[in-house]
């Protein structure tokens, strides 16, 4: 199982308070580059910087960083 898959397997409701709490932040985040960028966002799960984030692979900064660069290369793919 790849770790990007954690979300949908277990479902939100089986998420730990600090997954739950990191999510909801990646959330923020995402949802606030989508919007700048004019990138449309189906859930917070389909960007893999969030997903990484909400385990705790990545920091905040991160976060940002990796999040616009994706949205950026499927705008432009």
């Amino acid at each position: 199982m790849k770790e990007q898959d954690g979300i949908n397997i277990r479902g939100r409701e089986h998420l730990t308070p600090d997954e739950r709490h990191r999510l909801n932040r990646a959330n923020q985040i995402c949802e606030q580059i989508s919007q700048e960028m004019g990138f449309e966002m189906a859930g917070v799960e389909q960007v893999a910087a969030c997903v990484d984030f909400m385990h705790g692979h990545i920091d905040e900064p991160e976060l940002w960083e990796r999040a616009r660069a994706e949205m950026e290369h499927r705008l432009t793919a």
